[in-house]
C-alpha cells in the first residue's frame, strides 16, 4: 500500500481484538433508576432471546397429540407417563403428577431437569425429582415434569444439537428446549385438572437456566424458581444454555432481573458458581424489584452445599409457591414417597424414540424450511430488525480523532480513524478532488482494505471529480494478519459466538460506520464494494440511509450453500434472511453488479 494512505503509527488497538467475554466472566450488573427503563430492556431481552432462539417470528402452535399413560396410583398422588408434539414430527417426553384424590382445579408446576444424569428419575442427596414432585402432587399441585433434548425419553435430538451449519440458522437445542417448556405451558393450560392463572415453573443448574428463558419469555409464569443457576461468574456450561447471540452484552442475571415484579426464588451454595448470590447477584435483583415496589417478592436461600437442589431448598422451594400459587403460607414437611420401578416412569426403557424425526441432519432439514416462510411471511421492516440484531447495525454515533491533511497530484488526502462506544479502531482516508463541488462521493472498499483507491476505476472517479471514502474493514488493511485473542476457558472458545460478534458481522456494522461518515457532506453518495468487503455491504445495505446507487462485485457474492456461508461469511441466525440475496430484495437502492 502506498504509505500516502498509511493512518496508524501502530497496529489498530481495537477492543474486537480481545475477546474477552465468555461463560465464566464476572460480570457487572447494570443499573436502572426506573420501571420505565427496566421496562424498555425487559422488550430488549426478550427479542434478544428469541432471536438466539429461532424464535422470532413465533413459529406455529401445532396440534399437541397428547399421549397419557398411567403409571400408578400412590398415596395422594398419581403419576403418568406423558408425551407431547410440541413441533410436527418432535416430541417432548416425562411425567405428570395429578393430586389424589383431585378436586377442581389446581396450581400447577412445571418442573424442567438440569443435567443430572438420570434426569426426572434421579434420587439423590442433591437432587431427588420423584420425591419433591410427588410431594407438590401432595400439597395439591398438578406437575408436569419434562427431559432435556437427548435424555431419558426424548432422544430424538442429540443434547448438543446446535453446532456448526446451525449456528447460520438460529437452530440450537436451546431454542427446541425452550419451545418444548412453551408448549408444555400450553399443554397445562389445556388441561381441565389445572388453573391456569396460577402456573410456576422450578429446576436447577440447566433447569434452572431453562426456568429462567421460560420465565422471560412468557408472562403465563407466575412464580419462578431457577435454583442454583443465577450468577455473575458463571452463565451455563453447556451447548443447551449457550445458543449464539443470547450473551453479547446481557448476563443471566440480567435476564432474571427482567422478571419483576413476579414472585422470584433463588437459591445458592458455597460449593458452586452461586456462592456470592447472596451478597452480589440477589441484592442487585432485589434494587430492580425495589422500582416496582416489589422487593418482599424476591426470595434468596443460601447454604453451605455442593451444587444442588437438595432437601433443604426444596423445603422453602415448597412454602414459596404455596404463597404465591395457592396463597397459603405453610411450611411442608417432605415426605417420603413411595417409589414405583423407575423403569415403569419411561416411554421406550427398551431403547428407540418417539415417532417422527430420527435424527439431528432430518429435524434440521425440516425446521430450516419452516422458518425461512416463517420469516418470508414477515413485512420488510422486521425483516431489517432482524438483520440489525444479526450485524450489530444501531446507528450509535461515531467519532473520530485528530487526524491529518495532506496533499498529493492534486488530490486532498484526509487520514483518520473511525470509532463508536463499542471501541472500534478504523483506519480510513478521504480523497478529495482538487475544486470538488460537494455534489457526489463514494465509499470503497475492498478485502484488500483502503490500498483498493489504487485501483484504476477509482482513480477514474476521482478523475471525473467524485470525492472517494474508503477504510479498513476489521482484520484488513492495516490490521494485517492480526486475529483476535481468545480469552478464558475452553469454553470461551467453544462458545465464543454466545458472547460475541463473528468477524462477518463486524465487518458489516464498519460499513454502516463508514457509510455514515461518507453520506453526511455529500448530495449524492454511492457505494463500490468488491472481494469480501463486497459480501459485508450487500449484508449492510439494507440498513444504510441515503444510498443512492451501489456497485458490488457479483462473483464475491455467490455463496450458496450453509457451507459457503460457513466458509466465507459466517454469521450466526442470518440465512432465515435467505442471506445475501434476502439483503439485496431488502436494499432501497438501484444495485448494479460489476
Amino acid at each position: 500500500m502506498n504509505p500516502i494512505y498509511q493512518v496508524l503509527p501502530h497496529p489498530p488497538f481495537d477492543l474486537r481484538l480481545t475477546a474477552d467475554r465468555h461463560t465464566d466472566t464476572h460480570f457487572p450488573m447494570p443499573r436502572f433508576d426506573s420501571r420505565e427503563a427496566v421496562d424498555a430492556r425487559r422488550e430488549e431481552l426478550q427479542f434478544n432471546l428469541r432471536m438466539a432462539a429461532g424464535l422470532y417470528p413465533w413459529p406455529e402452535k401445532t396440534p399437541l397429540n397428547t399421549r397419557r399413560e398411567l403409571v400408578g396410583e400412590y398415596d395422594g398422588y398419581t403419576i403418568y407417563k406423558i408425551m407431547f408434539e410440541s413441533y410436527p414430527g418432535l416430541w417432548s417426553t416425562g411425567n405428570l403428577y395429578l393430586p389424589r384424590p383431585l378436586t377442581g382445579k389446581c396450581p400447577a408446576i412445571l418442573n424442567v431437569i438440569g443435567h443430572w444424569e438420570q434426569q426426572r428419575l434421579t434420587r439423590m442427596d442433591t437432587g431427588d425429582y420423584p420425591q419433591q414432585i410427588a410431594n407438590f402432587a401432595r400439597m395439591g399441585f398438578v406437575c408436569l415434569v419434562t427431559d432435556m433434548i437427548g435424555m431419558v425419553d426424548s432422544r430424538q435430538l442429540s443434547h448438543d444439537y446446535g453446532r456448526g451449519e446451525r449456528e447460520l440458522w438460529g437452530s440450537n437445542g436451546l431454542g427446541v428446549q425452550l419451545w418444548n417448556n412453551i408448549r408444555a405451558l400450553d399443554l397445562l393450560c389445556s388441561m381441565p385438572e389445572v388453573d391456569a392463572d396460577n402456573i410456576g415453573v422450578t429446576g436447577a443448574s440447566g433447569g434452572g437456566s431453562q426456568t429462567l428463558f421460560l420465565s422471560l419469555l412468557d408472562d403465563r409464569v407466575k412464580a419462578a424458581a431457577p435454583i442454583n443457576m443465577i450468577s455473575l461468574h458463571m452463565q451455563g456450561g453447556c451447548q443447551c444454555e449457550n445458543a449464539a447471540g443470547l450473551r453479547r452484552d446481557t448476563t443471566n442475571t440480567e435476564m432474571c432481573a427482567m422478571l419483576a415484579p413476579r414472585p422470584l426464588f433463588l437459591a445458592g451454595s458455597t460449593g458452586d458458581w452461586t456462592k456470592y448470590q447472596l451478597t452480589e447477584e440477589y441484592p442487585a435483583i432485589r434494587d430492580i424489584y425495589a422500582l416496582y415496589g416489589a422487593e418482599e417478592k424476591v426470595e434468596q436461600y443460601y447454604q453451605i452445599a455442593p451444587h444442588q437442589y437438595n432437601a433443604k431448598t426444596r423445603h422453602r422451594v415448597y412454602s414459596f409457591f404455596a404463597r404465591h400459587l395457592m396463597g397459603k403460607d405453610l411450611f411442608w414437611e417432605e415426605e417420603t414417597i413411595e417409589t414405583p420401578y423407575l423403569s415403569d416412569m419411561v416411554w421406550f426403557k427398551e431403547g428407540g424414540n418417539a415417532p417422527g424425526f430420527e435424527s439431528d441432519d432430518e429435524y434440521f432439514a425440516a425446521h430450516k424450511a419452516e422458518l425461512t416462510a416463517r420469516v418470508a411471511s414477515l413485512p420488510t421492516a422486521e425483516k431489517k430488525k432482524m438483520l440489525a440484531w444479526v450485524t450489530g447495525i444501531d446507528g450509535r454515533d461515531y467519532a473520530v480523532a485528530d487526524g491529518d491533511i495532506l496533499e498529493a497530484d492534486g488530490v486532498t488526502v484526509e487520514r483518520n480513524i473511525l470509532t463508536s462506544t463499542r471501541g472500534e479502531q478504523i483506519p480510513w482516508v478521504r480523497l478529495t478532488p482538487k475544486d470538488w463541488d460537494g455534489k457526489r462521493i463514494c465509499l470503497v472498499l475492498s478485502g484488500m482494505g483502503k490500498a483498493c483507491v489504487e485501483r484504476e476505476e477509482i482513480q477514474a472517479m476521482l478523475a471525473d471529480g467524485v470525492a472517494v471514502v474508503s477504510g479498513d474493514l476489521f482484520l484488513t488493511g492495516e490490521f494485517g494478519d492480526t486475529q483476535p485473542a481468545i480469552l478464558g476457558t475452553p469454553n470461551a472458545e467453544r462458545y465464543f459466538t454466545t458472547f460475541h460478534y463473528t468477524t462477518a458481522a463486524h465487518q458489516a456494522r464498519d460499513v454502516a460506520l463508514l457509510w455514515r461518515l461518507t453520506a453526511s457532506p455529500a448530495e449524492e453518495a454511492t457505494l463500490w464494494a468488491e472481494g469480501t468487503a463486497a459480501r459485508a455491504a450487500a449484508c449492510a445495505l439494507p440498513l444504510l440511509e441515503g444510498v443512492s446507487k451501489a456497485s458490488l462485485e457479483e462473483k464475491a457474492l455467490e455463496l450458496v450453500t450453509d457451507k459457503d456461508y460457513m466458509e466465507g461469511f459466517f454469521i450466526p441466525c442470518f440465512l432465515p434472511l435467505r442471506g445475501l440475496e434476502g439483503c439485496l430484495e431488502m436494499a432501497e437502492c438501484a444495485v448494479e453488479m460489476f
